[in-house]
């Protein structure tokens, strides 16, 4: 004698477990296609312009500051949060009487910070001088920008010591050429 399994195939384990894998695949996918679109991408710069129009400022404006040598250090006081910057150009610039300090976290929008660095009194060597003041000290890694609107900007990222170098994007020289 035999034993037959008598049960319908609705019955059995082996039936919905195979349906269950591409149904959770489906399942998935509407997920993600909801997310996508009720959220939005936080690491697009955008403007009413456009895209292309901001890369192309942010573009020209880094090509401005290598033309004309534009450097800053940045110092930190990370008890105060006090920021000084000091900058050097090896051609003739306008100065500004403010600057903006771009902190921007690389994965979150909303940790952003913008400081506004003043005029203040030039160094012993006659390089101009801007202060400012962080509301709240960042820690972990950040991309840091500074820049006079859309005439020039300096850039390189950041991860909490007390003195940072910026120069243009990509004038970096790390001795590969």
């Amino acid at each position: 004698m035999t034993d037959l399994d008598t049960k319908p195939w609705y019955r059995q384990f082996w039936p919905w477990f195979i349906i269950a894998l591409p149904a959770s695949a489906v399942v998935a996918s509407l997920y993600t296609v909801s997310l996508a679109v009720r959220t939005t991408d936080s690491l697009v710069v955008t403007s009413d312009d456009g895209m292309d129009v901001v890369a192309g400022r942010h573009l020209a404006a880094e090509r401005f500051a290598a033309e004309h040598g534009l450097r800053a250090t940045l110092t930190f006081d990370l008890e105060s949060g006090a920021i000084h910057a000091r900058l050097a150009a090896d051609a003739t610039v306008d100065w500004p009487k403010t600057l903006q300090l771009l902190f921007s976290h690389p994965a979150f929008a909303d940790r952003d910070q913008t400081i506004l660095m003043t005029a203040a009194m030039p160094d012993s060597d006659g390089n101009p001088t801007w202060s400012g003041h962080f509301i709240n000290v960042p820690d972990g890694r950040w991309y840091v920008v500074l820049a006079d609107g859309d005439a020039w900007r300096l850039s390189d990222s950041w991860s909490g010591a007390a003195v940072l170098q910026l120069e243009p994007a990509g004038t970096t020289d790390d001795g590969s050429g």
